[in-house]
Order: structure tokens, then C-alpha cells, then sequence
């Protein structure tokens, strides 16, 4: 009479052991064999720019030494856990966002923001919650190096946002990304004045 019951025993044992062990494990790295694939570290942030002005057949921006229309640059925050970016009135982010613009398809202008002093400095953050958006108001005006854009009342041109951070101490103490991450090319219409 006890064998039924040992059978139905040895069975749930087996089964549990089974499904216990039922897991894929990664090989080891082997650092010598080609074999071994980097892994990519997939961005928590994509970027986006809304320009200052849209209609069906243009979108515009501005560069201007004094008052220049704001446009905005979009940080998206697309992965699962809350995500912290510098502030930009400190030295730490005041050059996190930058931009390329490409004029009359030739080679690509770094835009960026200028050095600056700073008065009070020390490194604050801005927490995105997952899914959310921190949003920058840009001006493009003396503050920014714009040198490389030739003079024009109105340009066409292709403009991508970038939004970098370096390492550094402080970006590890307060748990900031560090990488970079780029917009897509937007066709837009540059007025300077």
C-alpha cells in the first residue's frame, strides 16, 4: 500500500527539482573568445525639441544677442526607475544640453553654451519620475557660442538637441546619469537678428 504513495512522492520531488532548475544561465564572459558580444547600455532618456514656432510648412527658431524667441528642449524619461538630472543654473548642467546645426548640407556646427562664473555654485538635481519630462527653455542668445552659423535673416537649417553628462565625483554622489543621448534632425527655419 505504501508504494502508490511513494511513487506520488518521488514524482512531486522530481517535478519540484525540475522546475526549480528550469532557468537559463548565461555562459561566463570569456574575454578571449570573439564570441563575446558587448552589452549596450540602453539610454533612460530620449530628447526632443519644440520649436518656437509650427505651422504645415515651417518650424522656427531664433538666434539673437539680445531677446531671442524661446524654443524648448524636451528630456524624456523613458525607463522604469526614477531618474536625476543636473539643474541648469550650476556648473554641472549649465552645458548638459547642446545643439549641431547643419546649414546648406555642410559640415555639422557644435552649439553650445559659453563659460560662465559662477557666484553660488554646488551641485542640485532635478528628479524625473519615470515616464515624465523635464523641459528646458532655451534662448539662444549672447550666452551661447553661435560664431559658426553664418549671418542670415533666414536660414534653413537641420538641428539636432544633445543632452550630455560627464563623469564626474559629484555625478556618482547624487546618482546622475552619465552618457549621451541625441534628438533626431529636425528641419527648421533659423531667424537671427
Amino acid at each position: 500500500m505504501r508504494l502508490p504513495f511513494l511513487k506520488v512522492t518521488v514524482l512531486a520531488i522530481i517535478l519540484l527539482l525540475s522546475l526549480a532548475g528550469c532557468h537559463a544561465v548565461p555562459p561566463p564572459p570569456n574575454a578571449n573568445s570573439d564570441l563575446a558580444t558587448p552589452q549596450t547600455q540602453k539610454t533612460p532618456f530620449t530628447v526632443t525639441i519644440v520649436p518656437t514656432r509650427s505651422a504645415s510648412n515651417s518650424r522656427m527658431i531664433t538666434i539673437a544677442s539680445e531677446k531671442p524667441h524661446e524654443f524648448y528642449v524636451v528630456l524624456t524619461h523613458v525607463s522604469n526607475e526614477s531618474q536625476s538630472a543636473w539643474e541648469t543654473w550650476n556648473s554641472w548642467g549649465s552645458r548638459t544640453i547642446s545643439f549641431e546645426f547643419t546649414v546648406a548640407n555642410k559640415f555639422p556646427i557644435l552649439v553650445t553654451r559659453g563659460p560662465e562664473g559662477f557666484t553660488v555654485n554646488f551641485p542640485s538635481t532635478f528628479l524625473i519620475p519615470a515616464g515624465e519630462h523635464k523641459v528646458y527653455p532655451i534662448r539662444l542668445d549672447k550666452w551661447w557660442n553661435t560664431a559658426g552659423i553664418p549671418k542670415s535673416t533666414e536660414t534653413s537649417v537641420r538641428l539636432k538637441a544633445i543632452y550630455e553628462v560627464s563623469t564626474t565625483p559629484e555625478a556618482s554622489q547624487y546618482k546622475v546619469w552619465v552618457g549621451r543621448v541625441e534628438s533626431s534632425y529636425y528641419e527648421m527655419t533659423l531667424e537671427q537678428w
